[in-house]
């Protein structure tokens, strides 16, 4: 008798698995619990950090390794500790930040130091951008760092971070294209579609990349990937099967095998229930 599939399951958080509080649901919760203690292979890729991917999946008692920054980390929650990084060559993040360095929009460069990620930044009047720090300073997973003057490269910087006015993130995303050794994602924000998110990283760093490293970890053989968002794309491609919840950009519905339930109707844990059987 053949075997049953070994299937990794794995979501976006923001738009995908959070509901519009960008929370967690106590029912979504309890239904990912019930569903890894049956034996369930589960895990989360987000562009989030440790700082507020703990905090978010306290309630969910997760055993497996979690994908972040977009694939340029692997972080096991249990440990505090990075099982994988990706990082620039110095010459490449130096040669980005010299090419913004006359940008209206400041800059957060990542990095890690002493195993612990740090947040390198120049003082901001910008509201939005205070307020998305402010949130995140305080935590023992992440340490923001004021810089005077022009930021510069870290040996491993593994993100260059603007946040502001879409267009003008279209602007710097332009500047940077000719640039070698660097992806790129700019994207929306789910709730205000005029304001934006660029998040630049070493060549290579996919959600894509990480979750194929973490399914060789698990020995699975099959990925299924729910997504709602353009960096949840190149996931789609090396998933078996791929799901987007009906509050999802209409180009990564388009990709996906089929469209669930939406975020704020808790779709993923709606398909999750239906999906996974226990098989002896």
């Amino acid at each position: 008798m053949s075997q049953p599939k070994r299937t990794l399951y794995i979501s976006d958080l923001d738009g995908t698995l959070l509901n519009d509080e960008s929370r967690i649901t106590p029912s979504t919760a309890q239904s990912l619990c019930r569903l890894i203690d049956e034996g369930m292979l589960f895990s989360i890729a987000t562009a989030r950090t440790p700082a507020t991917v703990v905090g978010l999946m306290a309630d969910v008692k997760l055993r497996m390794p979690v994908v972040l920054m977009t694939g340029a980390l692997i972080y096991d929650i249990a440990t505090n500790s990075y099982l994988s990084v990706s990082s620039f060559p110095h010459e490449v993040s130096s040669q980005l930040l010299d090419i913004v360095a006359d940008s209206p929009l400041s800059p957060m460069v990542y990095y890690i130091d002493n195993s612990l990620l740090h947040v390198a930044y120049r003082r901001t009047t910008d509201e939005r951008q205070c307020a998305f720090m402010e949130c995140r300073k305080g935590t023992p997973y992440k340490k923001y760092v004021e810089v005077e003057g022009a930021l510069m490269a870290h040996p491993t910087t593994v993100m260059i971070f603007f946040m502001g006015a879409y267009d003008e993130l279209q602007a710097i995303h332009d500047r940077i294209a000719s640039v070698e050794g660097h992806r790129s994602y700019l994207y929306c924000d789910s709730l205000q579609p005029e304001q934006g998110y660029l998040e630049i990283y070493p060549s290579g760093t996919s959600k894509a990349a990480a979750i194929k490293q973490l399914a060789r970890y698990v020995n699975a053989d099959e990925i299924v990937a729910f997504g709602d968002n353009v960096n949840d794309l190149p996931m789609f491609d090396i998933a078996h099967r791929s799901y987007a919840p009906a509050n999802a950009l209409d180009e990564v519905k388009a990709r996906a095998t089929q469209v669930i339930a939406s975020n704020a109707q808790e779709g993923v844990a709606e398909f999750l229930e239906g999906d996974f059987h226990i098989k002896p």
